[in-house]
């Protein structure tokens, strides 16, 4: 049983937390491929894979982004920016919480959605066609410790067999599950993609690196945005060498940046 509504984020936001890579160095990324979703030899139990299945995880914008990964202090984290191709589209299903639809846009375009076709079929089948979307939700909602993935089991099997699934006889696969947040309250704000489908559908808009200074995780206030604190020192750059899998760097810009700051630091303590 799937769910459609006609609506298309412009833009996707992921963290990569760079101490899951390179030994643990702190060290800015060198490969396209280290801000796609992690190789099928390393993955568990997530919300949406199985193990050994690749799932690229992203949100529909930055706080919820930094609320699902929630670094540390002293993380240096990776910011990459995505937009769907011109011309392309992704086939998403949405899980979303049918009783619940002003926390974002997408929720409501959704629960419209469901409305319109909740208006089309027998009202028993509708109710509990209702009632399996609001157990989907809840299932996919679920708080799970990090060392405990395995309860993310309901969801993972669900979603592998949405995303891992062949194309039907006429050329049709589910591409991308949208489903709420668990720190955004219900509202509609993550997708995740086939990882094999990132390069081919999404354009790599940019990347901003930063160095997390102080974290602000208060569960009263989602929306605040002082989720995070970083160091003045942010480095960005949107020039990307597709053929050779390679993320280039302004050195130079770098360095004239890290002068800069040291010059304003010098000036503010004499």
């Amino acid at each position: 049983m799937t769910f459609w509504a006609d609506t298309y984020p412009t833009k996707l936001f992921r963290v990569t937390n760079n101490k899951h890579l390179y030994q643990g160095a702190k060290v800015k990324l060198q490969l396209i491929d280290d801000l796609l979703g992690p190789p099928l030899n390393k993955s568990y139990y997530g919300r949406c894979n199985l193990p050994n299945e690749s799932v690229f995880y992203s949100a529909l914008d930055f706080k919820t982004a930094i609320w699902e990964t929630k670094p540390n202090v002293g993380d240096l984290i990776t910011v990459s920016e995505w937009e769907i191709k011109k011309g392309e589209k992704l086939n998403t299903h949405n899980i979303f919480n049918p009783n619940i639809n002003n926390l974002s846009k997408e929720s409501i375009d959704a629960y419209n959605a469901w409305i319109n076709s909740k208006n089309t079929i027998d009202p028993n089948l509708g109710e509990i066609f209702e009632d399996v979307m609001l157990f989907f939700t809840e299932e996919f909602m679920k708080i799970v410790i990090y060392t405990e993935r395995e309860n993310y089991l309901f969801s993972s099997i669900l979603s592998s067999r949405f995303l891992q699934a062949k194309k039907d006889k006429n050329g049709f696969k589910i591409e991308a599950i949208a489903y709420p947040s668990v720190k955004m309250q219900y509202g509609l704000t993550n997708l995740a993609i086939s990882n094999d489908l990132v390069l081919k559908k999404l354009n790599l808009n940019s990347i901003t690196i930063y160095d997390v200074m102080e974290i602000n995780y208060d569960e009263n206030n989602v929306h605040s945005n002082e989720l995070i604190k970083v160091s003045p020192l942010i480095i960005k750059t949107s020039d990307f060498d597709f053929i050779n899998n390679k993320i280039n760097y302004d050195e130079e810009a770098e360095f004239k940046q890290m002068i800069e700051l040291h010059e304003k630091y010098r000036k503010n303590n004499c």
